[in-house]
């Protein structure tokens, strides 16, 4: 699968990627607003994104869902926390659309470190990508407003044509209202 390819390149140079690729063995299809996962299923699993996207939420005390991430085509989705806990899931992984999956165990990628030592780098630098973006989205909900957050989400216009508005709200840390007010003023 030449995209699973490409995002492993960005990561790493790999002595043997069709291992690699061919470990994704499992493709799953999931129906739009379907999840990939729920609360408290244990989280043994990464997902590639052939096609389709997912957003990452929970609930908060009050009940109020609070996305968290959005994951779309050309990327890994899962709830990395429990992953890398191995415990179980505390995020809702949701399809925003009709999704498409390649899929990879926790023991399948183990076995790989083992077998081929050089995917390690991969697993290095991916970990380090997504904890970079994670600090950069804390900063950014620390430090920013919300017309700001708004205007950085503008900076990758693709994917924000499949998101609903309540979504995105959601996002940057605000209500629908507050966000069609920004939308107006941004025009």
């Amino acid at each position: 699968m030449k995209e699973l390819k490409v995002f492993l390149n960005k990561f790493a140079t790999l002595a043997e990627p069709d291992a690699f690729v061919e470990a994704f063995s499992i493709i799953k299809k999931i129906k739009k607003k379907d999840f990939l996962l729920e609360p408290g299923v244990n989280c043994n699993y990464l997902a590639f994104i052939r096609k389709g996207t997912f957003r990452v939420f929970f609930y908060d005390q009050e009940g109020v869902e609070v996305t968290v991430w959005f994951s779309w085509e050309g990327m890994l989705v899962g709830d990395l926390l429990a992953f890398y806990k191995k415990s179980k899931s505390i995020f809702y992984v949701q399809a925003i659309e009709e999704s498409e999956l390649s899929i990879i165990s926790r023991e399948k990628l183990e076995d790989l470190y083992i077998v081929y030592p050089d995917y390690l780098q991969f697993a290095r630098k991916y970990a380090e990508h997504v904890s970079v973006n994670v600090m950069e989205r804390l900063l950014t909900l620390q430090t920013k407003s919300a017309e700001e957050r708004y205007l950085e989400l503008l900076e990758t216009p693709n994917f924000l044509q499949k998101i609903p508005l309540k979504y995105l709200a959601s996002y940057i840390g605000i209500t629908d209202s507050s966000l069609s007010r920004i939308r107006r003023n941004v025009r």
